[in-house]
């Protein structure tokens, strides 16, 4: 049997792993479109700080040997363009055949439809984290984020480390609008406002993106040598709508993370469960075990819970179901 999986975040990592206890004698591909090994993508944000570096021990979730200790064949820099009958195919022809597949693609950052957004960095992949540290490195006196969760505030910390005036921009009335009660989010807000080189704006939108500055729809002109999208990820569903794959918000899977096609699973940001996206480390961490391990021809069904959004940042530390 051959189980491949496309992706080589922490749900394409967890399903080999899980694949492999459940099949000693399976051949397990790995096919990443990063040319590196699966790693902790939340870490990246605090990579940008003054004087951070990549701690191998700690940013990568296995070492290199692990990947020949489990028999696990790890292929990075590997880009499939599109799905046939047990077949995957690369964007430069080579085919790969399976007998399961688990579609763990990850999610894209969004950009929003502003103009002059072409100019904004994103920050999802490893490449992303090393094009805006030269770009920071280079010197950098002002910097506005578009976005005002989780990452936008983690990359905030980061940006005033190195001494940066940065104004975090979200368009919602109040931080974390889902999980915080307004009264919490506007003393929130008003701690933040407090601390040195850091802005946040809520209740703004930006209409444009200029050469050095961010125009909001109040008549705001900040400046901004930097602009950074912090507004989220959509799943990377290209494959699975070529392939006919019934989708929603991700690839809509039951309990045991099948898709509408036989023998393909989903797991990580790429699937829906429930109405729900796995778009947390964690939750990624546990649906990709269920698909490795049904995959190799166990049959176990999605039993955790999802988890919470944690946001330890700036001198905070909330936690927020």
């Amino acid at each position: 049997m051959r189980i491949v999986i496309v992706g080589g975040g922490p749900a394409a990592l967890e399903s080999a792993i899980a694949a492999r206890k459940n099949n000693s004698d399976a051949e397990i591909v790995i096919c990443s479109a990063e040319n590196s090994l699966p790693y902790r993508r939340p870490a990246l944000s605090g990579l940008l700080a003054s004087g951070k570096r990549i701690d191998p021990k700690t940013f990568y979730i296995k070492p290199e040997a692990f990947f020949a200790e489990q028999r696990i064949t790890l292929r990075t820099g590997c880009r499939i363009a599109a799905i046939r009958e047990h077949l995957l195919v690369t964007v430069s022809g080579e085919e790969i055949a399976f007998d399961k597949l688990i579609l763990a693609c990850g999610g894209e950052a969004v950009r929003p439809p502003v103009c002059g957004g072409e100019r904004a960095y994103t920050l999802r992949t490893l490449a992303d984290m090393e094009t805006l540290v030269a770009r920071l490195d280079a010197g950098v006196k002002s910097a506005v984020i578009i976005g005002g969760g989780v990452l936008g505030l983690e990359i905030a910390e980061s940006l005033i480390s190195r001494q940066i005036p940065t104004t975090v921009i979200e368009a919602a009335p109040q931080l974390f609008p889902r999980k915080l009660a307004a009264s919490d989010a506007a003393e929130l807000q008003t701690r933040l406002n407090k601390i040195a080189d850091l802005t946040i704006l809520c209740g703004e939108k930006v209409t444009s993106i200029a050469a050095e500055a961010v125009i909001t729809e109040s008549g705001k002109e900040l400046p901004a040598e930097v602009v950074i999208f912090a507004t989220g990820s959509s799943p990377d569903l290209t494959l699975a709508k070529s392939a006919g794959i019934v989708c929603g918000r991700g690839v809509i899977v039951n309990e045991f993370m099948e898709s509408s096609v036989p023998d393909i699973y989903a797991a990580g940001d790429t699937a829906e469960f429930n109405g729900r996206c796995f778009n947390l480390y964690m939750d990624a961490v546990a649906c990709g075990k269920v698909a490795g391990s049904n995959a190799a021809g166990n049959k176990v069904a999605f039993t955790a819970s999802f988890s919470p959004v944690r946001f330890f940042a700036l001198g905070e530390k909330l936690v927020m179901p």
